[in-house]
């Protein structure tokens, strides 16, 4: 195991101004409970350096009060959260319910494993509270969060990795994230916003997501429309945001069947190019178009 390094840290809150503190401990080792990034440095600020699988060995090398670690490993090293660590005993065992705690004392900061009402594994004494979950979200590809899973703090992912790409089924919100969905890359055509967990996605995106983006507070209302082949919402289909298309592609033209309208949106569909012949206006979902506009669209505006 490598040495335990210094910790420079600054603990204004308690008016104290360290240059230096050791740990007392030898290096502890742990595994990653989830996937998990790597940073450049202790806060979610700092780049990605590289990722934990679910499982994966590490050695802790030193933590600071803000719920950091430095991990080395066999990639790069850096700083994780350490509420997805989970240490593991002298016997070689993870130990799901213990946490490693960063204790400063008179005789200098030692880093030592505490368990929920047990202190460290096999005594007496009581834990004090983990860090607190970062604002993130959890991609499984199985429902109820169940099978191989990604998660990604707050940020822009216009191009999902192979590994997640068109394979996300469930979705664990944690902290105070939320995450808008979208079936293409770059955050397009359609996009759907979730503010709370979802156990199974509904078919517009079940293994379907290509790009995402985790947020916090809110995003503006996303409108847009989705028309498909066949009735009741089925089938092929192709989705737009507000604007116009003049002239509908063919594996569109003369093919819309029924319209599902998102955030709010509006949707003309007109039975000649650019707007023009006879033009239903729909406000709301419609199941089945009338006998004057099934497949017989070839423009549309969106609006």
């Amino acid at each position: 195991m490598k040495p335990i390094r210094n910790i420079l840290n600054t603990l204004a809150a308690a008016g104290l101004s360290l240059l230096a503190m050791t740990l007392s401990a030898a290096a502890l080792d742990a595994t990653a409970t989830t996937w998990l990034n790597v940073r450049s440095g202790p806060g979610a600020e700092n780049p990605v350096v590289d990722t934990l699988h679910p499982g994966e060995a590490v050695t802790v090398e030193e933590c600071e009060p803000g719920g950091w670690c430095q991990i080395g490993h066999a990639g790069p090293d850096g700083w994780v959260n350490a509420s997805y660590l989970e240490p593991v005993t002298d016997g070689g065992a993870p130990t799901p319910d213990c946490r490693f705690q960063l204790t400063l004392g008179p005789g200098g900061p030692t880093l030592s494993i505490v368990c929920d009402g047990g202190g460290a594994p096999g005594g007496g004494g009581g834990g004090g509270l983990p860090p607190s979950d970062p604002d993130r979200a959890c991609f499984f590809d199985g429902p109820n969060y169940t099978g191989d899973s990604i998660c990604r703090e707050v940020g822009l992912y216009p191009s999902l990795p192979p590994v997640a790409n068109d394979r996300i089924t469930s979705v664990r919100l944690e902290g105070n994230a939320r995450v808008r969905l979208c079936e293409n890359a770059n955050m397009g055509p359609y996009c759907r916003d979730l503010t709370t967990s979802e156990a199974q996605l509904g078919p517009y995106l079940d293994n379907k997501v290509s790009s995402l983006r985790v947020y916090t507070g809110s995003l503006p209302a996303l409108k847009q429309a989705c028309f498909f082949d066949l009735p009741g919402y089925t089938g092929d289909h192709f989705c737009m945001r507000q604007g116009r298309i003049d002239v509908l592609p063919p594996a569109a033209n003369d093919r819309a069947t029924s319209v599902a309208l998102f955030g709010g949106a509006q949707a003309t569909l007109c039975v000649e190019t650019n707007l023009g012949g006879y033009c239903r206006t729909m406000n709301s979902n419609v199941p089945v178009l009338g006998a004057l506009l099934n497949n017989k669209a070839s423009s549309v505006l969106v609006e």
